[in-house]
């Protein structure tokens, strides 16, 4: 007979899974982003070595770190690497880096004695995600309805390290970029900042009106507080200007195209027109340039020769230059007034000077906040989500913003205000992922490296500097890089965090439960004040993924819930869960378990695992019920994609103690699966009457039953010993 049991996969591994990543892959990747570190005049240079560094053998094992209440930790070691230019030397040395805590084969740590878990939490995944805003307009301050509501789009560019953007249309259809700290500014100048043109920005957009009314709008507010007299914007006061001028942009590229001399000589006469080449600063503003191209393309048109690009350039010179009398007339007057000239001239220079100063400081402000791998971090998972809902091609390792990110981000909200395109459901499991115990450390190890650099820069740069060298001929490595930061970083997240708890250590089952507890709470997550009903309550692609049933009572329901039995968590961060393939009714159960992903929910049809199958694994004949996406309907075998793998599936360990749980009510289930864990531990442990035939397997992964490592035939045991014979 099919045993549903035997596809359990380890109840504890979820616990392993993310530590083992953190050493093979996490430690490289922290240490990595921190190389080099060098001193202000980059003399003197520190590089790290991770791929080579060591873990060595706890001092005390894990009974003795119980006893003495010691720390199970191990020393992490790396290979640094100085190297003075000063006086040419390279010096090679193993530092130790920190006491790195260690999880046990059971999913825990030991610190002080005291056993630890740390808490997988359901977080929002980084990426992009487009929501509904409904705004409302009272005729009164006293009317309880409003009088009119309209319904606009925004989206969130949410990342790992860094600042949230949003981008947020206004109820007049104007685009605006906002952070969390700070106003909203014009999404126009948000993408110019960001390094695109005018041209390229309005070419790619589904309606560029759009934000041209958010710039204007931005103008408006400028030029009321300020004179109009200092503030000259040269095409960009109107949005019917700003159009008009935009469409004589893209007539000027057309007639460049018609004519011979232009596509043999395009280069000459482009740097001319659009002032890309010249060297010097020319006071004449771009339109009027392009308004002298119109003029001589008036005088082709009429009869005179043009035969190269540099007959095109002189005819294009005497229609921007003055008349000979009015030059005369203005160098009377120079001579005259040649000291009023020089300070003006000073004044224009400070005035051009402070403007190049405000530019590049706008650049490197932009170039800091979202362009900086240190201060901007996006990761694997958002990069591939915003290239997947985006449909960009940028590479994985491109985890900081791009201006291509914002630009298409724009686009699609413009399509989704039209009706293209379809909002984001937060709640869906396929926006959620899972910070597992290694990811968490990750991030600690991180902050306590930064804060080593620090230091390390601080020694670098300061007065000690020139003690490094006195004397003797190697550099005093001891003195420079020290354990303190990173093992002050393990200590306070140990110590203080939310997510690091003591462990339930009453019975077996407490243990499991708690290191496959899921938890929307933390930094990062979400409060339990402000929390709504439609993040406590259940989703259908909770199925197979999150326990309905056990969840804590009180503030803490539906923030706090429980793994289901047969899911895992894939390496991406999402909760997967396992399912059998069918093929025209009959049930694929030779080719073993196909875990699908929360995005994939919406495209199979799914039935439930407690149908009677026949001996050759077809499914009944008749209609049955089946889950599409969000929508339970029956359905013919034959359509069917996938079935579940066992009963067990859609509930977590705690609650598939209770037998007879299909004839409970949920909320009585919901207070026993909780108190099976309150239950005081036996002496002598017996076995339930009634049992669901998942016991032994909780007591054997949960660590506390003897195991043996091979299989054999137990040949004699008493109370002191099991003789065990292997073949």
């Amino acid at each position: 007979m099919y045993n549903s049991n035997s596809y359990i996969p380890d109840l504890v591994e979820i616990q392993r899974q993310g530590f083992f990543y953190l050493l093979e892959k996490g430690i490289v990747e922290e240490i990595s982003k921190r190389n080099p570190i060098t001193c202000f005049e980059k003399q003197i240079e520190i590089f790290f070595y991770p791929q080579y560094y060591r873990l060595t053998k706890p001092f005390y094992s894990i009974q003795q770190a119980i006893f003495y209440k010691k720390s199970y930790v191990s020393k992490l070691y790396i290979p640094v690497q100085l190297t003075d230019r000063k006086t040419k030397r390279i010096f090679l040395k193993w530092m130790l880096l920190a006491h790195f805590p260690l999880m046990t084969n059971r999913g825990h740590f030991l610190l002080n004695g005291s056993a630890r878990v740390i808490i997988n939490q359901l977080v929002r995944s980084p990426g992009i995600y487009f929501r509904e805003n409904m705004h409302e307009i009272f005729s009164n301050k006293w009317s309880e309805k409003p009088s009119t509501t309209f319904r606009r789009f925004y989206a969130d560019i949410i990342c790992l390290k860094g600042t949230w953007l949003r981008i947020e249309c206004d109820k007049d259809f104007s685009m605006w970029a906002k952070m969390k700290k700070g106003p909203k500014i014009p999404l126009l100048w948000f993408l110019l900042g960001m390094g695109l043109s005018e041209k390229y920005i309005l070419n790619s957009v589904y309606k560029p009106m759009n934000l041209l009314q958010s710039f204007t709008k931005e103008m408006e507010k400028v030029q009321k507080s300020k004179s109009s007299k200092e503030l000259k914007y040269p095409y960009v006061s109107n949005t019917k200007q700003a159009w008009e001028q935009i469409q004589k942009l893209f007539k000027l590229k057309k007639t460049l195209r018609k004519f011979s001399f232009l596509k043999k000589n395009q280069k000459e006469v482009k740097t001319f027109v659009f002032g890309q080449s010249s060297t010097k600063n020319d006071s004449k503003s771009f339109f009027s340039e392009a308004a002298a191209f119109d003029v001589l393309l008036k005088k082709t048109k009429k009869g005179t020769n043009v035969s190269s690009s540099k007959d095109a350039s002189l005819l294009i010179q005497t229609n921007l230059q003055p008349k000979k009398n009015t030059i005369k007339k203005e160098s009377l007057q120079k001579s005259k007034n040649q000291k009023t000239s020089k300070l003006c001239s000073q004044n224009q220079e400070k005035r051009v000077a402070s403007k190049l100063e405000a530019y590049e400081l706008g650049r490197k402000w932009f170039a800091n906040k979202f362009m900086n791998p240190r201060t901007y971090d996006l990761g694997k998972e958002g990069r591939w989500l915003i290239n997947k809902k985006l449909g960009l091609t940028i590479p994985l390792q491109q985890t900081t913003l791009t201006a291509l990110d914002v630009l298409t981000a724009t686009d699609s909200l413009m399509k989704i205000e039209d009706g293209f395109f379809e909002i984001d459901d937060i709640d869906h499991l396929k926006n959620k992922r899972v910070r597992t115990a290694g990811e968490a450390l990750q991030e600690i190890f991180s902050i306590g490296l930064v804060r080593l650099e620090k230091s390390i820069r601080l020694k670098l740069n300061g007065n000690g500097q020139q003690s490094f060298f006195q004397k003797n001929s190697f550099f005093n490595f001891d003195s420079l890089i020290s354990t303190r930061p990173v093992n002050g970083a393990f200590r306070e997240f140990f110590g203080t965090h939310p997510l690091s708890q003591f462990m339930d250590q009453i019975n077996p089952l407490a243990e499991i439960t708690h290191k496959r507890r899921l938890s929307s709470l933390g930094p990062g997550g979400v409060s339990r004040d402000t929390a709504t009903l439609a993040i406590r309550g259940i989703h259908p692609s909770h199925y197979g993924r999150i326990c309905p049933i056990e969840t804590p009572e009180g503030k803490n329901t539906g923030l706090v819930n429980s793994i289901t039995t047969y899911s895992k968590i894939s390496f991406q961060g999402f909760l997967e869960s396992p399912f059998h393939k069918v093929y025209k009714g009959q049930v694929q159960r030779n080719l073993g378990v196909f875990f699908l992903a929360p995005d994939k929910d919406d495209h199979f049809q799914m039935a439930t695992p407690d149908l009677n199958l026949s001996p050759l694994g077809f499914l009944p004949k008749k209609p049955i019920p089946v889950r599409i996406g969000k929508r339970f309907v029956r359905m013919k075998t034959h359509k069917l994609a996938l079935i579940g793998v066992s009963p067990l599936q859609m509930i977590s360990v705690a609650t598939s103690f209770i037998p007879f749980l299909e004839h409970d009510d949920a909320n009585r289930a919901l207070m026993g699966s909780n108190m099976q864990r309150q239950a005081v531990p036996l002496i002598r442990p017996e076995r339930p009457f009634i049992g669901t035939g998942l016991e032994a397997r909780v007591v054997s992964d949960s660590g506390h039953a003897i195991l043996a490592k091979t299989s054999g035939y137990i040949i004699y045991s008493s109370g002191s010993k099991i003789y065990l014979y292997t073949i």
